[in-house]
């Protein structure tokens, strides 16, 4: 059975710290699909910034296996070598996606423009797991503070659209009062609640009951 829930943190490695609250959520023999499209920049191979022997594959890898997921039933997506159709088809196939952190940006270019994979990931039925830019990006409508904003200003972008936005996340979110005051301003604007996750917090959201069960390290602002 699948189970569709979300998972949002700011860092991956934050999940660890939580093993045994999450493992109601964590099917061990689960097919992990990971999603590393968030580059910096447009590369030619993924294998200096995602390969198995990149730290950033290690980082991802040692979380999943923490939790419970095995090694060999987690793949990941490469838009460099597959095509559309099979980057399409192990989406379809997979329980569980993990989208990382990075630059949303050019994560959205590849899903949306260049791979076409948007409604597989937008209604996929199983766990998605995303960290940072992996976690805004699966709300339809998201926000970037200026702190944390390459552009160093505010600004909403449009998401995956795996939440609708009943609420808002702030990623790397700081415990400073004008901060704070910042994202209160927002929650009355647009009239939703924010809950802040700091860069140990991690939110879980049913998709199907639209519960939100948050661990430690996010603080609710109501709208």
């Amino acid at each position: 059975m699948k189970i569709m829930k979300n998972i949002l943190c700011s860092n991956i490695e934050s999940l660890s710290n939580y093993v045994k609250e999450l493992e109601k959520y964590v099917d061990k023999s689960a097919k992990v699909v990971i999603i590393p499209w968030s580059f910096p920049n447009e590369l030619n191979s993924l294998i200096e910034y995602f390969g198995v022997s990149s730290k950033r594959y290690k980082k991802y890898l040692n979380v999943l296996k923490s939790l419970g997921y095995q090694e060999e039933n987690i793949i990941v997506l490469d838009c460099y070598k597959d095509n559309k159709e099979k980057i399409k088809e192990k989406i379809n196939t997979a329980d569980v996606l993990v989208l990382t952190g990075g630059n949303p940006e050019m994560f959205f270019q590849k899903v949306v423009h260049d791979m076409e994979c948007l409604d597989e990931i937008k209604y996929f039925k199983g766990l998605i797991i995303g960290s940072s830019a992996g976690a805004c990006l699966q709300f339809k409508r998201y926000f970037i503070t200026a702190k944390n904003n390459y552009y160093k200003y505010f600004a909403f972008y449009d998401g995956f659209g795996n939440i609708n936005p009943q609420f808002y996340i702030d990623v790397h979110s700081i415990n400073n009062k004008f901060y704070l005051n910042k994202l209160v301003n927002v929650a009355k604007e647009y009239k939703k609640d924010i809950y802040a996750i700091n860069n140990n917090g991690v939110l879980v959201f049913d998709r199907e009951k639209s519960i939100i069960e948050f661990m430690d390290n996010v603080k609710v602002i109501k709208n």
